[in-house]
């Protein structure tokens, strides 16, 4: 059956028509969740008061493993599968607990100057020769005073004390030896107390204490060590021969008042500072901690696991810190219970996090073979938001540019109006932070890790529920939920899949040669343009509208709008404005004010083609930069990027190439040109990956891009619609547009943008 040409040419509109309505209806179910999500913030509340009235769960206690059958209770009620409640043997120091009338609860903290300079009195001794000063009193163990991780099972009492400023190698380089004498430390983040600790170690120093300015509620805080494989370990096992000392936290008004008594005896030599302490003892030893599983079992392969650390320190009862994420989780999956999800959805609950990530480690030690399939670990810790006490942020720690992506569709569904006092801080961050993802993320799993900000309370006695901003509650479990929805449901991520590309790529020679590639693909389309034997009337007025519908769609849709939504609308539209301004610019400076109407068709065909090469060399570089630097953070996305791109490199190669032949510039002429625009694309790549380096930032391509997408914008309108419109067949004109669209929409819908 032979077919009119106008036939042919309505098939092929109705084709594309449908295609482009087709690809934005994917990509909307791409971006937009399908379930409708109800957070239960009062059953979350009681959740957190359950938890808590357990008491403080360090690891190993009885209130944990109440707090594991709790969490095990609760998966049954829920509706998950393969609950079990996991026993680990942790090596930690355990801090007993003292009872009401347990002189070691205090530390009887009394500065004293004595005369003559008459050494330390012995331990139990009276003050007989010494004149005791106004002093700090009694500091009340928890409310003055807590011990910190690892403060040893050595009794010290009555130790002349200094103060050594941070607690740097330099700050101690001046005492050979400090025995029998206790060092006050200004902590401020200059070194780590791990860092603290050892120097003070190094020097025999008989304890040491630590405040920071301005800090009324000294928290207990785990001193631990990084090993060469990222791996957080307590001192007892990273230094089994360490000899412990006492190490204590102390409020900054207590601190004040110590260092004016060692000011005042650093001045005159009769007399001398004395820190008269009854240390509370510890114990190094081995507990069982206990990490609960459960499962919401998905139709299809891989795994998303949620976790959160149901520990608490060993004074705190922990409601912020966490048991609102152990509440938050617990949420999730009743809100996921009833779905219809394609991957697995698995919960933990951690405990030994307060130690070192030791419960997390643990697991992943002994079950690392059978989580091959884990794709995702998503971790909550102490992600409650109160925009009253200025706690609003929430921050996101991501590894990878595909789950910030994700995350950001998600923060866009989520933010809305009901959630205006609050914001979503998502970075990438290669070490993956302090929680418990850090330990998935040390064993080369993809993390996603949500936490909140800094509060008073944190790891004190204070930290009960009714610090909790119950309203504040829900934007976490909200978040997590979409980005789940959108990782875990066969809507969800690019049509193309890659396996064996899930990691990063650690040189810039791959990303190079993807980028090169795409690049080429441009000469694909030039080589099309090189082989027909004539570009008619018809023929031109559909390539050039085709050429102005690929570059419309991506510009407005794709590097105006889409940035918009990213980076916001006026920094982007700004940069927008600013690309279509060049075009003008340009064109005046390099016109020599002529004017076009002395040019004839084939001269203006010619134009329109080197105006269109011009203006997609320009925009192939920024894309190129961007494509260098996402294959460098995830070799699989980098593939799939370059066969989108390449999808619409060649018909923008055909837009380059087919006004320069038809313009009587050649064939061979024309298809080096189109060859030529491509390899800005990777050129792009090395600037990115060899110069800028670390200082390309996200909002940085954002702009180059929408800067781009304002030149090809005028392009399109300028010089290839009119001259398409001079084809004088408005049929194919119409058709071309769409099928440009439509053809580009699809690229993006590849890419799963």
């Amino acid at each position: 059956m032979n077919l009119s040409s106008d036939t042919k040419l309505a098939v092929l509109g109705i084709i594309s028509a449908f295609t482009l309505v087709s690809s934005f209806a994917m990509g909307f179910m791409a971006e937009e969740s399908v379930v409708e999500f109800n957070p239960d913030e009062d059953r979350m509340m009681e959740d957190i008061e359950m938890i808590t009235s357990f008491g403080p769960r360090l690891a190993g206690s009885d209130a944990e493993y109440q707090t594991a059958v709790f969490i095990s209770q609760r998966y049954e009620e829920i509706g998950l599968s393969n609950i079990e409640i996991i026993e680990y043997e942790i090596t930690a120091c355990w801090f007993e607990e003292p009872g009401p009338d347990d002189p070691t609860s205090h530390m009887h903290s009394q500065l004293e100057q004595g005369a003559d300079n008459v050494g330390p009195i012995p331990d139990g001794a009276q003050g007989s020769g010494r004149v005791q000063l106004e002093g700090t009193g009694n500091l009340e163990h928890a409310e003055s005073f807590v011990f910190l991780g690892f403060s040893g099972g050595i009794h010290k009492h009555d130790n002349e004390i200094l103060f050594l400023n941070n607690g740097t190698v330099s700050d101690f380089s001046s005492y050979s030896d400090l025995s029998d004498t206790a060092v006050l430390i200004n902590y401020d983040g200059t070194i780590s107390l791990a860092e603290i600790y050892l120097n003070a170690i190094e020097k025999n120093s008989a304890a040491v204490v630590i405040y920071q300015e301005g800090v009324e509620n000294p928290y207990f805080k785990t001193v631990v060590v990084e090993d060469v494989n990222g791996k957080l370990v307590p001192f007892p096992e990273a230094y089994p021969n360490l000899e412990l000392i006492p190490f204590v936290f102390t409020t900054s008004s207590s601190a004040s008042q110590m260092i004016d008594f060692i000011n005042e005896a650093s001045s005159d030599s009769t007399k001398y500072a004395i820190l008269d302490g009854n240390w509370e003892y510890a114990q190094v030893g081995t507990r069982t901690t206990y990490i609960v599983t459960g499962e919401l079992v998905g139709k299809g392969e891989g795994t998303i696991m949620v976790g959160a650390h149901h520990d608490s320190t060993y004074l705190s009862p922990g409601a912020i810190d966490n048991a609102v994420g152990v509440a938050q989780l617990l949420d999730i999956a009743d809100n996921l219970k009833n779905e219809d999800l394609e991957k697995t959805i698995r919960f933990a609950t951690w405990g030994g996090e307060e130690l070192g990530l030791l419960g997390s480690q643990k697991y992943i030690e002994q079950e690392f073979n059978s989580l091959s399939d884990l794709e995702l670990y998503i971790n909550l810790d102490s992600t409650n938001l109160n925009p009253q006490t200025g706690t609003s942020t929430l921050g996101i720690e991501t590894t990878s540019n595909i789950n910030k992506e994700y995350l950001e569709i998600a923060k866009k569904q989520v933010l809305d109006s009901s959630w205006s006092d609050y914001n979503v801080n998502i970075v990438k961050n290669d070490g993956g932070g302090g929680s418990d993802h850090r330990s998935f993320n040390s064993a080369g799993f993809e993390t996603v890790g949500a936490f909140g900000w800094a509060y008073p309370e944190y790891h004190t006695s204070l930290d009960t529920p009714a610090v909790v901003h119950k309203d504040g509650l829900s934007l976490t479990p909200e978040l997590i939920l979409h980005l789940i929805v959108l990782k875990a449901s066969s809507e969800g991520g690019p049509l193309i899949q890659v396996s064996g590309l899930e990691g990063e790529s650690t040189s810039w020679k791959f990303p190079f040669m993807l980028t090169l590639v795409a690049g080429l693909a441009t000469g694909i389309g030039g080589l099309i343009v090189y082989f027909l034997k004539e570009v008619t009337p018809e023929l031109m007025a559909f390539l050039l509208a085709m050429a102005a519908g690929v570059m419309l769609l991506i510009s407005i849709i794709d590097l105006w709008i889409g940035q918009a939504l990213e980076f916001g609308f006026i920094l982007i539209t700004f940069s927008f404005l600013i690309g279509t301004l060049t075009v003008y610019v340009a064109n005046y400076f390099l016109s020599d004010n002529k004017d076009t109407s002395e040019l004839n068709e084939d001269q203006i065909l010619y134009r329109s083609g080197i105006l269109t090469a011009v203006a997609l060399g320009i925009h192939n570089f920024p894309e190129g930069l961007a494509m260098g630097v996402a294959v460098l953070e995830s070799a699989q996305y980098g593939v799939v990027l370059m066969i989108a791109i390449a999808l619409h490199n060649i018909p923008e190669g055909i837009a380059v190439a087919a006004p320069i032949k038809a313009g009587k510039g050649g064939a061979m002429k024309a298809a080096g040109i189109a060859l030529l625009t491509g390899l800005t694309e990777p050129l792009g790549a090395l600037f990115a990956l060899l110069i800028l380096g670390s200082f390309l930032t996200p909002i940085m391509i954002g702009c180059s891009l929408a800067f781009v997408g304002g030149i090809m914008t005028v392009v399109s309108f300028k010089e290839l619609i009119p001259q398409a419109v001079n084809q004088g067949r408005p049929k194919y004109l119409v058709v071309g547009i769409i099928f440009g669209a439509a053809l580009m929409q699809l690229s993006l819908l590849l890419l799963g943008e």
